[in-house]
């Protein structure tokens, strides 16, 4: 630990630069060890045309007030299992912004089998999807323990080729940890053995996020990371190419941890608020969830005080981020005050 008896500063202020809309309209078929939401098999009873026409309503605000750099982004899920009609509905909210939604994630889904998963892809194809997502983390077994549903890696190596064969593409996030690093070649040697266009892959070590946040021992060191061979070293992406260890990490963070912290400011909406956000103006919502935030931050010490408290400055486990090795901070200081993280 670093100088614990040093003086307490004033809490990081807080600066929303957009709000992405929740939605929890698909439960999760999966239970994987390292989600990031920890509750994904909760649902809601809101109709869908509901939540569109709120996210709809926010892109004409925007754009009536002049607000060309604020961010109005959605997150459908827990997972991708949408019908058609919600799958259409999300290509409209995407298309609202200019975007395209043509890659279905392939992790939470159901279990579909032979003639019912073909229709169920050409279904896709034919309302405008061009690929699939995976997640994986390792190969066979492993895989299908980290994911919590026996089978998962076989169900998804099946949905890939299905859709290779149908000309569709494929996109791959490969989770790098010390139980799944040994796998790896088997694992790239299987994925390339799949038909179709690869039109991305990438690897990276687990978020310090939800459910991950127990799987600390199976973070790759520094001696790991700087002797990974290059057929792995080249699949570090571009976002998150920036593998550092927390002693790694800290000085970069405090060159500048007294500056604000711009956050898109998230917002679940269910049948319980979707009342309150019809009829309240839009810059009202805004500023209320800004002050929400603002106030979750207050309890919480700076970020340089955070460091002087918990950092520590011999930790060689690789983090993609700071906001990684500050929620470890976090997790301390909730164990030390009872205080819990802010809204993240």
């Amino acid at each position: 630990m670093l100088d614990p008896g040093r003086a307490v500063v004033m809490p990081r202020t807080i600066v929303g630069k957009g709000l992405r809309f929740s939605l929890r309209h698909a439960p999760c078929a999966h239970i994987c060890r390292y989600c990031l939401i920890s509750e994904s098999r909760k649902g809601t009873a809101l109709p869908w045309e509901g939540f569109e026409r709120l996210v709809m309503r926010f892109h004409d605000w925007k754009e009536a007030t002049g607000r060309d750099n604020f961010q109005i982004g959605i997150f459908v899920g827990p997972s991708f299992d949408y019908d058609i009609n919600i799958l259409q509905g999300v290509m409209r909210l995407y298309a609202r912004r200019g975007l395209s939604f043509q890659t279905v994630n392939l992790g939470g889904l159901r279990i579909r089998d032979g003639e019912v998963l073909a229709a169920w892809i050409d279904e896709r194809q034919a309302a405008g999807v061009t690929g699939f997502h995976t997640s994986l983390a390792g190969h066979g077994e492993v895989h299908d323990r980290w994911n919590g549903r026996a089978g998962d890696f076989a169900y998804q190596m099946s949905i890939l080729r299905l859709a290779g064969e149908r000309g569709m593409a494929r996109r791959e996030k490969l989770f790098l940890t010390q139980n799944t690093l040994p796998l790896f070649d088997r694992l790239l040697d299987t994925l390339d053995a799949l038909p179709g266009e690869l039109a991305g892959r990438n690897a990276s070590p687990f978020f310090y996020a939800g459910l991950a946040t127990r799987y600390e021992e199976e973070r790759l060191t520094e001696d790991m990371r700087d002797t990974l061979p290059a057929r792995i070293t080249r699949l570090r992406s571009g976002k998150f190419d920036n593998w550092l260890s927390e002693r790694e990490w800290i000085p970069v963070m405090l060159e500048t941890a007294d500056q604000p912290r711009k956050l898109q400011l998230k917002l679940d909406v269910d049948e319980t608020n979707i009342g309150y956000l019809e009829r309240t103006p839009c810059d009202d919502i805004v500023a209320e969830r800004e002050r929400q935030y603002q106030e979750s931050y207050n309890a919480i010490p700076a970020l340089a005080e955070l460091c002087a408290r918990y950092g520590d400055p011999e930790n060689r486990r690789i983090y993609m981020m700071s906001r990684d090795v500050e929620g470890r901070w976090l997790d301390l200081h909730r164990q030390d005050t009872g205080t819990p993280p802010p809204i993240d």
